[in-house]
C-alpha cells in the first residue's frame, strides 16, 4: 500500500512540472515584455523582417513621425534600427537577430537624462502583437 502512495504522489508532481515548463515555452514564444531603467525589450519567435513590418505600422497607428531607418547585415545576423519622434520623446526600436527570431529594445526619450519607460512598453507591446 505505501508504495502505491507514494507512486501517486510522484504522478502528480511530474504534471505539474511539465505543466510549468510549457508554461513558461509558451510565454516566450509570445514575447514576454520586460521593462528597464531605459527602455523595453522582447524576444520574438518572428524573422527581424516581420518585426520590422510589425514596428513600422506601429509608428503609422501611434502616430509616432518615422526620422531614419538604419539597416545593417553582418556576421552576426540583421540589424535595424527605427528613430521617430512623438510629441517631445525621441522613439528609437533596435531590432536585431536573436537565434531564429529576434531581440526588440524599444526607448522613448525625454531629456538626453529622462525616459518615458511606460511609452516604451505601449510601443513595444504593440509591436509584439503585430508581429504574431
Amino acid at each position: 500500500m505505501r508504495i502505491r502512495s507514494v507512486m501517486y504522489a510522484i504522478v502528480p508532481l511530474g504534471a505539474l512540472l511539465g505543466g510549468c515548463f510549457l508554461a513558461a515555452a509558451g510565454a516566450g514564444a509570445g514575447g514576454a515584455v520586460y521593462v528597464t531603467e531605459r527602455d523595453a525589450e522582447a524576444t520574438l519567435l518572428a524573422s527581424v523582417a516581420v518585426v520590422e513590418a510589425s514596428a513600422k505600422r506601429t509608428f503609422d497607428e501611434m502616430g509616432i513621425t518615422e526620422k531614419r531607418t538604419i539597416a545593417e547585415d553582418g556576421a552576426g545576423g540583421l540589424k535595424r534600427t527605427l528613430e521617430g519622434t512623438l510629441d517631445d520623446r525621441d522613439i528609437s526600436v533596435a531590432i536585431q537577430t536573436a537565434g531564429t527570431g529576434a531581440k526588440v529594445v524599444v526607448a522613448a526619450r525625454k531629456t538626453p537624462v529622462t525616459w518615458d519607460k511606460d511609452l516604451a512598453k505601449k510601443i513595444l507591446e504593440k509591436i509584439v502583437e503585430g508581429a504574431k
